[in-house]
């Protein structure tokens, strides 16, 4: 009754099945199966398929680091690098990290610019600047208007028709709208100084467009000569933003340009602080209307809505006392 070894079917899975002989297939008998066991356990152990057993040691593990021989270096485990997503570089307009107006080789703002800064975000700052521009110009006063914000971030980019290039220093970009010359930035790294002044036949308006501006970077329009016209919305978060930036400005005599309708809800005038409800009160907060096509379009080189002018026009009236030159 015994079978010949060769004919046990014996597989790395350690089943043992019986033989086949003669096209018929009989059980294993008690001392075949003891003979085979014997031969499964001189066999070497094979190691365990990938992804079974332990975990495999990897190079980049903070585990049991090997010990260097002789001269040999071991290198060390690699940490991931750290995100720089938010160390934009700093500029004096960029609305991602703030405006820096303090500190550093930042030029110092001169005396009668107008300087408009925005609330918050989406303000409209970059409107207000152009339409006190072209109200400028349309009242025969050369108007120099320059964009400080970061260049991917610029509302001005199309607002000019013609283009002239950049400056020798290569940090600033011209271009020319009906008598508004405009500067805007060309890098990522702030400029330090200011562009040249275009030609003109006599003193005109300067208007620095600061854009979103953080508190800690406020205490040069407050201690300049520059004239601020702080920009909002006539929202609750809005003004109640706007009273945090007056506080900053000290007692500068500071304008409102609110973008939105004449007339405020009445839990938007219920929240007004202390100095922007004594500015309204002094005349000094000029409503600038919104137009669709504005919104959809942005500022470009055609030329404002006239009630936008108009705005732009009451503001530069109300800071022309303060400039020096002016009637």
């Amino acid at each position: 009754m015994s079978t010949a070894l060769s004919s046990v079917d014996v597989t790395d899975g350690d089943d043992v099945q019986s033989s086949a002989v003669g096209g018929s297939r009989r059980l294993l008998s008690v001392a075949e199966i003891q003979q085979v066991l014997r031969q499964l356990r001189t066999r070497p152990a094979r190691p365990a398929p990938s992804g079974f057993g332990d975990r495999p040691h990897h190079a980049d593990s903070d585990e049991g680091e090997r010990p260097a021989r002789g001269n040999e270096q071991v290198p060390t485990a690699r940490r991931p690098a750290r995100s720089n997503g938010g160390a934009s570089a700093e500029g004096w307009g960029d609305t991602a990290a703030g405006t820096r107006l303090a500190g550093g080789d930042e030029p110092e703002l001169e005396a009668g610019w107008i300087v408009v800064l925005a609330a918050h975000a989406g303000a409209g700052a970059s409107t207000v600047a152009l339409a006190i521009g072209d109200a400028a110009a349309a009242d025969d006063l050369p108007a120099h208007l320059i964009d400080t914000a970061h260049p991917s971030r610029s509302g001005l980019v199309a607002a000019a028709f013609e283009e002239l290039g950049t400056d020798v220093t290569g940090a600033w970009r011209r271009g020319l709208r009906t008598g508004v010359t405009i500067d805007r930035r060309v890098a990522d790294l702030a400029p330090t100084g200011w562009p040249v002044p275009p030609v003109g036949d006599g003193p005109g308006v300067t208007v620095v467009d600061l854009g979103l501006a953080v508190p800690e970077h406020l205490s040069r329009p407050a201690a300049d000569r520059a004239l601020p016209i702080v920009v909002c919305r006539p929202t609750v978060p809005g003004v109640r933003l706007t009273e945090q930036l007056l506080g900053h400005l000290a007692h500068r005599p500071a304008a409102i340009a609110a973008i939105g309708p004449s007339r405020w809800p009445g839990e938007v005038t219920s929240s007004l602080g202390p100095r922007m409800r004594a500015l309204r009160a002094a005349g000094r907060v000029v409503p600038v209307p919104t137009y669709r096509r504005l919104q959809v379009t942005g500022l470009v080189s055609s030329p404002l809505p006239k009630s936008v002018r108009s705005a732009g026009r009451q503001l530069l009236e109300l800071l022309d006392g303060s400039r020096p030159g002016a009637p």
